[in-house]
Formats: structure tokens, C-alpha cells, sequence
């Protein structure tokens, strides 16, 4: 999840213009949202008609210009063109670093938190229908991350746009509320990780931070609204959570179980240390947020933590089975890798629903390394078979486990996978040779195509019914990470 940052290349690249094409390339490559300006890099995009006229009125009233542009999110243009107050018609919300020589022409503009050059113009139609700059905010960081609406419990529409600052990991969110020309920063917070609250109550969405605290080495959430439509505030306390955050890998807003009954709950997947993630769900609980208890007690001490290396993957929290209730992964040694270092480790991953203080467990799975496919042991299965990955040939085989993983003699099933776009030697023919050496198709995409062959073995043996209920397979098209699985074709 971190991004790849790269620091003011704008001198080196006025002074070597040739080096612009190259960057650019090597950023798409990657895919990355550094914490640079597109308007460094680039020249501005084409405009629409539309957006020319807006920026003809931005630049009649703030003189010369640079355009930026948000990082992330729906809106990625430096025109945001969104009805943010009581009028029927829209309003333009435009990014930009003002040329230093030129000041701005709005003598009723706030100076508030201004952190750099970066500002905010608010634009409108008069009644001739031109556009027409009519109120002007210094930014709150140095750069946009992203820009969002919400109406945060009142009313009324709320802007919410999210600034970086250079040299700080944390981002600021700034709420402004826009009426009758005007522009009000209603206030600003500091986080690290932020999503919005739709499911709790009928009042709507409302804001929730998360920032990690250095001395407890714990994460804390916060959830602000504007329940008088003219304040931000907390709307409940804050809530401490974790053991050992030092950073947040995904938040998830989703329901869990309190005393058998669905309720909203967040589910906040964690970095603990290199390779070494958690979780903690937050529930509602009606009235406010709470932690839950999440030792689980299995014939051991078992809590929501998981490992990852070349054998495993990395987890998210994620509902596996359709349910509509959270599912959270930790993995524990397979039979006969108990006493092995952890990166010679095959792990199962145990899945858990949250039930208030009660935790259940959902499925004891097998999770390929590279997330496509995953095999959810049946109970007699479980402590009684072990696995072994094949990366040469891309296949996992799974075995009776009998006390040593060098005498296992009875391979009960083999799940082969042949990656498609894969562009290695051993490719084609894995594709060739798979159904003459007695493997079945279980899923085809235009991604991939995965391969089984099980063997008779009494009492263990897996039914073609009880394959086909127990495999899942990652969805075509979706990003390894994300969405884990759904069913076979």
C-alpha cells in the first residue's frame, strides 16, 4: 500500500526536458500516485469548452496560474464541478498554486491553515450564465489527495478534499461548507487512514479517522459529523484499538454479529511488523463504538493475527461466504511445519465471524501463494492433512499427513494452476500435458486455468461434489488482493 514517492524534480526536469517522457513512463509502469504534482510533469490536459471558460474566469480573478490535480479518488480533475449549495445550478471547485508574483484579487479570502502555495477557487454562474470566481480558500496541505461530497449527519452538502504535506506520512482533511458565495472551512483533522460511515444510522454518512499512537503502539479511531450542519465534531468518543499498529493496511466498513443479531462493525486490518499483520473489529453497538474481544480459544491461544511469506499471502478481512458478515483471516502451521522457521512455513488460514465476545470460526482453508484459489478443508480433513507447493510447475499437493513431511505417501488431491499471460518456457506445455497426466478442468478464464486430480483414499478422498463445493477460485479480472473468491465455472 505504500506509494513510491518521488521528491521536486522540477528543476532537474527544466533543466533536462528529455528526462519528462521517461519519468512518466516508469510512473505508469508502476501504477504509483507519488507525492508530486502532475503539473510538474506534465503539460496541463486538453480542457473542454466548459472548463476553459472556467479557467478563464479562475485566471481573470487570481491572475496566472498552475493547475493540480487530485492523486486519488473519483475526482481526478483540477476542475470539480459538483451543486454544493442550495441552487439548482452546479458550482466549480478548481485546484491550483498561484504564481507567487501574483496576488490573489479576493480581498475577503481566509487565510485559515494555509500550509504552501496551494489554493482553492470556488467559481459560479451569474445570471448571464458565465462563470464567475466568487469566494477563494488557501489549501490545508500541499498537495490534494482526493476530494469527496458528503452531507456528514446535517442537511446540506459537504466538500471534503484530503491534502498530503511534504515530508509528513499523515494527510488532512478539510471540510468546507459553501453558501451564498461563500466558502467556510468548517474545520480540519489530521489522520492516517480514513473511510466514510454509511450504515449506522438513518442520519446518513459520517467521517472516520484513524491515527496510530507512538506511545501505546495501538490505533485509535475517531468518527466526526456535522449534526448543526455549521461544526465539525466528534459525534462518539474515540475509540483505542490493537496491539503494536504501525500501520493500517485496509478498513473495511461491514457487519459482524452481536449476540446472534447483524450490526455495523469496522473491520481495521493492520501492519504489526514486516510480514506480520492483525486485526481488530470496532463494533456498533446502537449508541457507540466498541472493541471486541479477539483471543480465540481452539485447543490454543489463537487471535487475528497472520503471517505472510512466499508460502502465504497476504489476507484481508472479507466476507468468503456470502453471508454478508465480515470473515477474518489467521493462519496457523499446517500439520508437520509446526516446528520449521517460519519462511519454510505452509500455513492453513482460519477464517472467524465476531459475535460479540464470541468468536466463530467459518472455514480452515488453503489459500494459494498467489491468491487463485482457495480450498476450504472439510472437518476430517483437519490435522489430518498437510500440503506441499510446487513453484516449478505451479501446482499444491495436498497429503495424508503421517507424523513426517518426508514419508507422506498419499497425495489425496493436486490443484494446478496455468497463468495464462505467463510468458515463461514451462507455460505451454503445462497447458499441453495437464489432461494427459490425468488432470481435470475445474475453472477456465482468459486469465488462467486451474487443473485437479485427486486419488481414492478411504475415509480422506474428496468427492468430484465435494471438490467443487470446497474450491473457489479468484474471479477473473479482479486484482489478487482484493475480492478473494467466488465459484468455480
Amino acid at each position: 500500500m505504500k506509494n513510491i514517492t518521488i521528491l521536486r524534480l522540477n528543476k532537474i526536469l527544466r533543466k533536462t526536458a528529455g528526462l519528462t517522457a521517461l519519468v512518466c513512463f516508469i510512473s505508469a509502469l508502476c501504477g504509483c500516485s507519488g507525492s508530486f504534482s502532475a503539473g510538474d510533469l506534465l503539460a496541463s490536459p486538453r480542457l473542454t469548452d466548459e472548463q476553459n471558460e472556467i479557467y478563464n474566469a479562475l485566471t481573470a480573478s487570481a491572475g496566472r496560474v498552475d493547475l493540480r490535480y487530485p492523486h486519488t479518488g473519483e475526482y481526478r480533475s483540477a476542475f470539480v464541478i459538483h451543486n454544493i449549495d442550495d441552487e439548482p445550478t452546479d458550482e466549480a471547485i478548481v485546484f491550483y498554486e498561484q504564481n507567487k508574483t501574483d496576488a490573489a484579487k479576493e480581498p475577503g479570502a481566509q487565510e485559515g491553515n494555509a500550509v504552501g502555495n496551494l489554493r482553492v477557487s470556488f467559481l459560479d454562474k451569474d445570471e448571464n450564465g458565465d462563470w464567475k470566481a466568487t469566494y477563494e480558500l488557501p489549501a490545508a496541505g500541499t498537495e490534494v489527495e482526493s476530494v469527496a461530497f458528503s452531507k456528514l449527519g446535517s442537511d446540506k452538502e459537504k466538500l471534503l478534499i484530503s491534502y498530503s504535506v511534504l515530508g509528513s506520512s499523515d494527510k488532512i482533511m478539510s471540510v468546507i461548507d459553501y453558501e451564498n458565495g461563500v466558502a467556510t472551512q468548517l474545520g480540519t483533522v489530521g489522520y492516517s487512514s480514513y473511510i466514510m460511515l454509511d450504515n449506522l444510522t438513518e442520519s446518513g454518512e459520517y467521517l472516520a479517522c484513524f491515527n496510530r499512537d507512538g506511545a501505546k503502539k495501538s490505533g485509535n479511531m475517531t468518527v466526526y459529523g456535522c449534526s448543526d450542519g455549521k461544526t465539525l465534531g466528534m459525534i462518539y468518543p474515540v475509540l483505542s484499538f490493537g496491539n503494536g499498529v504501525t500501520d493500517f493496511d485496509r478498513i473495511t466498513s461491514a457487519n459482524c454479529l452481536l449476540l446472534g443479531k447483524k450490526m455495523p462493525c469496522i473491520a481495521v486490518d493492520y501492519l504489526i511488523s514486516e510480514n506480520y499483520y492483525g486485526t481488530s473489529v470496532l463494533y456498533y453497538n446502537g449508541s457507540s463504538f466498541a472493541t471486541a474481544e479477539t483471543t480465540v480459544r481452539d485447543g490454543a491461544d489463537t487471535n487475528y493475527s497472520r503471517h505472510i511469506n512466499s508460502y502465504t499471502p497476504k489476507l484481508r478481512s472479507q466476507d468468503i461466504d456470502g453471508d454478508g458478515i465480515i470473515d477474518i483471516p489467521a493462519t496457523s502451521p499446517l500439520p508437520g511445519y509446526e516446528n520449521l522457521s517460519f519462511p519454510e512455513q505452509i500455513c492453513a488460514v482460519r477464517w472467524y465471524k465476531q459475535n460479540c465476545n464470541k468468536i466463530d470460526l467459518t472455514a480452515y482453508t488453503f489459500v494459494d501463494p498467489q491468491r487463485n484459489f482457495m480450498l476450504t478443508f472439510p472437518g476430517r480433513w483437519v490435522g489430518m492433512v498437510t500440503a506441499t507447493v510446487n513453484t516449478e510447475d505451479n501446482s499444491v499437493t495436498f497429503w495424508k499427513h503421517e507424523g513426517d513431511l518426508k514419508e507422506n505417501e498419499y497425495a489425496l488431491l493436486t490443484i494446478k494452476t496455468v497463468i495464462k499471460n505467463d510468458t515463461s518456457a514451462q507455460s505451454e506445455p503445462d497447458t499441453q500435458s495437464a489432461l494427459r497426466d490425468g488432470f481435470r478442468l475445474f475453472s477456465d478464464d482468459s486469465e488462467k486455468t486451474i487443473y485437479y486430480k485427486s486419488i481414492m483414499y478411504e475415509g480422506l478422498s474428496l468427492t468430484d461434489d465435494e471438490i467443487d463445493a470446497a474450491l473457489k477460485v479468484r474471479p477473473e479480472g479482479y486484482e489478487s488482493d482484493t475480492a478473494l473468491l467466488s465459484r468455480g465455472n
